[in-house]
């Protein structure tokens, strides 16, 4: 199994995961045209992807899917909150994005949920909770032939359940920013978060 980030921070975040010819695009917070161009470089084809898998709706994860799924014909794997947030989400979007992003996941979603094991391919995904204030944030392992990887993005503090999962990992793709002087200043930001 391979993991490659082609992005990663609060500008745009995506993992190609690659295992015996399935690949999975983990988030699509790059461009469409950004995440086709990191992908050559990795020798790799957009529309090869047998999935893209969204974590959470934020931008920086989520941002560049709607574009990216008019090129690809490849289903979108993502729970139902997280769905229902991207499609409302409206910070610095115009009045007609909600209603191209619900176009674009029509007939193309796969709903999953955080506590429920899916495949996609030949890789079996085993996501689990997050704390991140996000609707529905989760992190997954995934397992291919006995060697299994995961990634963990945005979280604000390392749980019980996420040492557990983590543990017996090959390798770990970790995205999670920490600015103490934006912890004190944004208000919207829950304790837990905070610690």
């Amino acid at each position: 199994m391979k993991l490659t980030v082609l992005g990663s921070g609060s500008t745009g975040n995506a993992v190609l995961l690659v295992a015996n010819g399935t690949r999975v695009l983990v988030d699509a917070g790059l461009s469409s045209r950004e995440t086709a161009r990191r992908m050559a470089l990795m020798g790799e084809d957009p529309n090869a992807l047998d999935g893209i898998l969204i974590t959470h709706e934020h931008g920086d994860h989520a941002g560049g899917l709607r574009v990216l799924m008019k090129d690809l014909d490849c289903p979108v794997f993502m729970s139902a909150k997280t769905r229902d947030a991207y499609i409302g989400e409206q910070r610095n979007l115009n009045n007609e994005e909600p209603r191209r992003r619900a176009n674009a996941l029509r007939n193309r979603m796969v709903e999953i949920d955080s506590g429920h094991d899916f495949r996609i391919g030949g890789i079996d995904f085993h996501p689990f909770t997050v704390p991140h204030d996000a609707v529905d944030n989760f992190g997954f392992t995934a397992t291919h032939n006995g060697v299994k990887v995961a990634t963990v993005m945005d979280f604000g503090h390392i749980t019980t359940l996420i040492t557990e999962r983590l543990r017996g990992c090959a390798a770990v793709v970790i995205e999670s920013n920490h600015s103490r002087d934006m912890l004190k200043t944004v208000e919207h930001y829950p304790w837990e978060l905070k610690q």
